[in-house]
């Protein structure tokens, strides 16, 4: 009996090129939507991109890095 495998699509795939292309078409909802672009986090994820961070300890330090900048926020309410 022949073995069959599952085919993963791009929404799921986890090599560097889909990872890219699931980024560009969040880029391209958020234009869409009309939602403001944050150069400082842009930034953050550029230079974790160009030191190597792995894509799962990326998501990690941004949450991290969001949670810090709005920490203030929700104290000041």
């Amino acid at each position: 009996m022949p073995r069959s495998t599952k085919r993963v699509g791009r929404l799921h795939a986890q090599n560097p090129a889909d990872a890219a292309w699931r980024a560009q078409q969040a880029q391209v909802d958020a234009d869409i939507e009309g939602l403001s672009r944050d150069a400082g986090i842009d930034r953050f994820v550029d230079d974790m991109e160009a030191s190597g961070v792995a894509p799962r300890q990326r998501i990690e330090r941004l949450k991290a890095y969001v949670r810090a900048r709005q920490a203030p926020e929700a104290g000041g309410s």
